[in-house]
C-alpha cells in the first residue's frame, strides 16, 4: 500500500474534529486516483472513528477544554445538555451527518455516555457514511 493513502486517513481524522476538512473530497479524490475502495474505505473509517474518539475524549477532559479551545460557551453547554436530557443517546444517530455530528460527539464525552455505546452507534455512521459514498460513486461509474 502506498504510505500517501495516510494522508487520507489524517483528512478523515481531521474532519471528524472540528477542524473544517471535507474528508469526503480527499476520500472521492483518492478513488479517482485509482486507490484501493477497500484501502481506502477502511483508511478514511480508521481516521474518521478515532476522530469521534478524540472529540469524546475532549467532552471527557471536561468543558473548560471545549470553552478554551473550540469557543464553546456555558450557555451553549446548558443549550446542549437540555437537547441531551431531552434526546439522550437517539442523537449519536446524527453523529454521522456534517456540521451537527462534531458536536455531539464531544457531548457524548461531557456528559458522560457509555463509550461502548457511543462507538457502536457513532462509529456505525461514521463507516457507513463512506460506504455510501463509495456506493454511489460506483453506481455512478466514477468509482
Amino acid at each position: 500500500m502506498d504510505m500517501e493513502i495516510i494522508y487520507l486517513g489524517l483528512s478523515a481524522f481531521l474532519a471528524a474534529t472540528l477542524v473544517p476538512v471535507s474528508s469526503e473530497i480527499v476520500f472521492t479524490g483518492y478513488l479517482a486516483l485509482g486507490y484501493s475502495k477497500t484501502a481506502c474505505l477502511l483508511i478514511a473509517s480508521i481516521g474518521n472513528c478515532l476522530g469521534t474518539t478524540f472529540n469524546y475524549g475532549l467532552g471527557v477532559a471536561g468543558m473548560a477544554v471545549a470553552e478554551k479551545y473550540f469557543g464553546f460557551t456555558p450557555a451553549r453547554h446548558e443549550k446542549v445538555l437540555a437537547l441531551n436530557n431531552k434526546y439522550g443517546k437517539w442523537a449519536l444517530w446524527l453523529a454521522w451527518l456534517p456540521i451537527i455530528g462534531d458536536p455531539i460527539t464531544i457531548y457524548a464525552g461531557v456528559t458522560k455516555t457509555n463509550f461502548w455505546y457511543f462507538a457502536l452507534i457513532v462509529y456505525g455512521g461514521r463507516i457507513g457514511r463512506y460506504a455510501l459514498i463509495l456506493y454511489a460513486l460506483q453506481a455512478a461509474g466514477a468509482a
